[in-house]
Order: C-alpha cells, then structure tokens, then sequence
C-alpha cells in the first residue's frame, strides 16, 4: 500500500464483480477529464458509462473466475478508502511490428490523486521489469514524464487514430 499526501493508504488489488461500475463510472470521468483538448470534443463528450461497462464485467468476472487468460496480462484496481481512483492493464503486445513483447495497455488515475504514488504502485503491480512498450496521448505531458521515469523513451513512431482524432505516441523500455 502506499499512501497519498493526506496520509490516505491506497489498496491496489485485482478487479472484482463489485468494483464493476465504479470503475466503468471512473473509466467515463478519466478520459472526460485527461483527454478534453485532447480528443475530439465529440468523443469526449459522448463517453458513457454503457460503453465500459462490459468491458469490466468481463475483467472482473475473469478474476473471480480464475479464467484471466496466462499469456501475461494482468489487471489491477486502485481504492482510497473504498473510493475507485484508479487502474492499470498490460498483456501481450497488439501490434504486429512490436517493439517489446509486452505492452501497458493503460493506466489511468483520477486527476485529483495524481501525484500521489498510486500510479508508480500500479505500474509495478502489473509491468514486470523488462521490455516494454505503450502508446500515450500527444499532449498528455504529464503521462509522459511519468514513463520517462519508469525507463520508457519515445522512439519516433506515431498512430493517429482514426476515430478519436488522437495522435499516439509509441515509448519504449528496452
């Protein structure tokens, strides 16, 4: 556990069928918050909470049932005080011309706990040493400097995403 500068300790842990609609509901705020500016208004404007729900149905239920598929991939939640603040997911790398066989699927933390630790507690849940990529939001400079902390380096390669209008930028670990 570590602790944010109010002194709050923060659990992270595996996802569960309980913590499914406060992680959706966070998922929704998240992305509302980090990416305005970012992403397309459109999109932002048009997150909902429906649209990741299944998605953690599907995580959670595959903890609870010990079905998580054994190929590297991991899942953790973060809680202050029963409060949902944030979560991780790395596995397998998804691109066909990946630089590392692992890859940080996400990580996202609540504005208001950011800089606290919980993200650095997550991260070192869920990424074992070692190679690894991800992609991350131009213009998220924040996000940027935490992976450059944790060993990762741009290496040129960008991906406009076609319906978010978001250009991603690929960092590496080798």
């Amino acid at each position: 556990m570590s602790e944010d500068p109010g002194g709050a300790a923060y659990l992270v842990r595996e996802p569960g069928a309980a913590d499914v609609e406060a992680f959706a509901e966070l998922h929704v705020r998240i992305w509302r918050e980090t990416y305005r500016g970012i992403m397309d208004d459109r999109v932002v404007d048009g997150l909902a909470v429906e649209t990741f729900r299944p998605r953690w149905y599907a995580i959670a239920r595959a903890y609870e049932h010990g079905t998580v598929v054994d190929d590297g991939r991991a899942v953790r939640v973060a809680l202050r005080e029963d409060e949902a603040v944030g979560f991780a997911m790395v596995g397998p790398a998804r691109d066909d011309d990946a630089p590392a066989p692992q890859q940080v699927w996400s990580l996202n933390v609540a504005p208001e706990h950011q800089g606290s630790g919980v993200a650095q507690q997550l991260l070192d849940e869920v990424l074992p040493d070692g190679p690894a990529y991800l992609w991350v939001a131009q213009g998220n400079d924040r996000a940027i400097r935490f992976y450059e902390r944790n060993g990762f380096t741009l290496d040129g390669t960008q991906a406009e995403d076609q319906h978010d209008g978001v250009v991603e930028l690929r960092m590496v670990r080798r």
